[in-house]
């Protein structure tokens, strides 16, 4: 069995841009907003659809997709119904981020690792919507030194998964050539160079590169596993953390930053939601 895990976020799908980002605002959080289910589902869609078609035209039998976009809300932004019958979903509530049932109802070797719809870190330069989880109140996320957003988390959370490709906004693919340097890098947008396609144009681009990207599959890498994680957690100038009195876990709080060490990734990603709960609004 080869095993796809796609991860998607929807940021950075085609056709959404600053001119109509109410398409990525969910319903759920935001019902006066019917920009979400009117286009923009459609736009995230294709997108994964194009990698579930190219997927099964180069024999990938078996597809799990995490649909993180606004994790929290019951419905999926993916409609999954459009989707190829291999595709499943991963039994989540609500779709939270619980990296550890992630990883753990994949195979214990997946194929691969695919990333679409994302977006840019926070900071980076000529991107659409760059954040880092959610900012504020993050600023940053390190760990072990490298600044990770959403698609550092799913990278590293299938550590030792060879990452294929990234498709989302041009700016996100410096993040994910910082996990992996020999991935494909498919762009559905560019602030950079004002290019912004429909999701009927950026098809087949992405069915292609995918394409490109799994017959190049004896150069891909995967992000290496981790027994020693350092994870630093800095928030933004309007927000500060109340230090507990105590905490369970190696590491320290200041007023704008707090770090924790873990044997493995799974736990260092479990720790930032724990770490998150003691956040304040200045």
């Amino acid at each position: 069995m080869k095993q796809l895990i796609i991860i998607a976020d929807m940021e950075g799908a085609s056709g959404i841009f600053d001119s109509n980002r109410e398409a990525c605002w969910h319903e759920e959080l935001h019902p006066q907003n019917t920009l979400w289910r009117s286009y923009g589902r459609d736009c995230i869609t294709s997108d994964v659809l194009a990698v579930c078609n190219a997927a099964v035209e180069m024999g990938i039998d078996d597809i799990l997709l995490y649909d993180e976009h606004f994790a929290g809300c019951r419905e999926y932004n993916v409609q999954i119904e459009k989707l190829p019958s291999i595709v499943r979903t991963f039994d989540l509530p609500n779709r939270e981020a619980l990296w550890s049932r992630i990883r753990g109802q994949a195979a214990i070797d997946p194929y691969g690792i695919i990333t679409v719809g994302q977006h840019a870190r926070a900071g980076e330069e000529n991107a659409y919507f760059p954040h880092t989880i959610h900012t504020p109140p993050i600023d940053s996320f390190y760990i072990n030194g490298l600044h990770v957003a959403e698609i550092g988390q799913s990278v590293m959370c299938f550590c030792g998964v060879p990452y294929l490709a990234n498709i989302g906004c041009a700016a996100s693919h410096k993040e994910a050539l910082e996990l992996s340097p020999n991935i494909t890098c498919i762009t559905v947008k560019d602030s950079a160079r004002a290019w912004e396609p429909s999701c009927g144009e950026t098809y087949p681009i992405i069915f292609n590169g995918v394409i490109e990207a799994i017959e190049d599959y004896d150069n891909k890498t995967a992000y290496p596993f981790q027994d020693h994680c350092v994870c630093e957690l800095k928030l933004t100038d309007t927000h500060y953390f109340e230090e507990p009195d105590s905490f369970p876990w190696k590491g320290g709080f200041t007023k704008d930053c707090a770090t924790w060490e873990t044997h493995d990734i799974e736990t260092a990603l479990s720790l930032f939601w724990h770490v998150h709960e003691y956040i304040r609004k200045k």
